[in-house]
């Protein structure tokens, strides 16, 4: 058996096995704390060749739900700098030798920068239809090159015009919403666009006990924003964005 990791957490005493749950494999394993000093590995036991794709698009599916479902039980418990999905070392000594041991320091001060926060993903985009007429009826200019009777050059050059707009339209607003939500948050990680209809693609690290507060702002931010954007904001989640765990 080799040994599947989950995170690092700093549990503050005895954590329950109701907490640490059932995790990865068919059938799921018991997962466990491997402790050294203060800090903990969140591990269970695994056969290497029977988790991720090894087990098949639903065997993929049922383990990366259960990763993420034990990351979140922690999360509510203790401080959790979550691992990428998939870590397998060849045992529990591996992983203390490999990780907790040589890199407490590192570990400590990146749990200490996450502690009592969750990230925040929350993604901007344009509604075509709208954002395309708003910039139009902005611009006399292009919008008096829409017509029937253009030419084909005229149509190109009208598509630049207007790709153009929505770019600038696009950054201006990007640096709106960030600027509106960042100072709700510990800290912001940008990802890039995920589209030429996407403004903001960003995680914020938001402390749990301001989650309420940022979600007014997010409807505060919906509302000045128009019809033309809309948001969507997923979590609390364990802090992947802030995290690097390096083996």
């Amino acid at each position: 058996m080799s040994t599947y990791l989950y995170g690092v957490a700093r549990p503050h005493g005895r954590v329950s096995r109701s907490v640490l749950g059932s995790g990865v494999g068919n059938p799921p394993a018991q997962v466990y704390l491997l402790r050294n000093r203060d800090l903990a590995a969140v591990a269970s036991a695994v056969e290497p060749d029977e988790v991720g794709d090894a087990a098949g698009i639903r065997g993929l599916r049922r383990d990366m739900a259960a990763h993420t479902q034990v990351l979140n039980r922690l999360l509510e418990a203790c401080a959790v700098l979550p691992a990428r999905f998939g870590v397998v070392l060849p045992s529990d000594e591996e992983l203390i030798e490999r990780l907790l041991a040589p890199q407490y320091e590192a570990l400590v001060k990146q749990l200490d920068r996450v502690d009592g926060a969750v990230e925040l993903k929350v993604k901007a985009d344009y509604v075509q239809e709208q954002v395309l007429r708003e910039v139009v009826t902005a611009q006399p200019q292009v919008a008096g090159r829409v017509s029937a009777g253009a030419t084909y050059q005229q149509r190109i050059e009208t598509g630049r015009r207007i790709a153009a707009a929505i770019q600038a339209r696009r950054e201006r607003d990007g640096q709106w919403l960030i600027d509106r939500l960042r100072p709700f948050a510990r800290d912001m990680a940008s990802s890039p666009a995920a589209s030429d209809m996407n403004v903001v693609n960003a995680s914020f690290l938001v402390d749990a006990e301001r989650i309420g507060r940022f979600d007014q702002r997010l409807e505060s931010v919906q509302a000045e924003a128009g019809p033309a954007v809309r948001l969507d904001c997923v979590g609390p989640l364990p802090p992947y964005s802030f995290v690097d765990l390096r083996l």
